[in-house]
């Protein structure tokens, strides 16, 4: 599948987030944050759901998840300020808020 959204691509078959057709070097994890929102991005994303997902449910720190998110913010050009994309929750969780079209591949 290949979620679109502004000027971003995440194709889920190759594991690669593109800007306006370029590819953008993201760690794993970064990968799979902006996956799992963007799949869920109907309803906020709890921060147990995100390490479940994320970490394999593995013991992670506040920490370990705020630095994926702000890389994954980083990657798709938003920040925690703005918000424009990815939203916090306060103390719950995130929302992706762009609107995202599903291409086929």
């Amino acid at each position: 599948m290949i979620y679109a959204f502004a000027t971003f691509e995440v194709d889920t078959a190759k594991f690669e987030l593109r800007k306006s057709g370029r590819t953008i070097s993201v760690e794993p994890q970064v990968f799979a944050v902006i996956r799992l929102l963007i799949e869920n991005r109907d309803r906020m994303v709890s921060k147990t759901e995100l390490v479940d997902a994320v970490w394999d449910g593995r013991a992670v720190s506040e920490s370990a998840i705020s630095s994926r998110i702000r890389s994954a913010r980083n990657a798709i050009e938003d920040d925690g300020k703005a918000q424009r994309v990815i939203q916090t929750v306060h103390g719950r969780g995130f929302r992706f808020l762009a609107s995202v079209e599903e291409l086929p591949t």
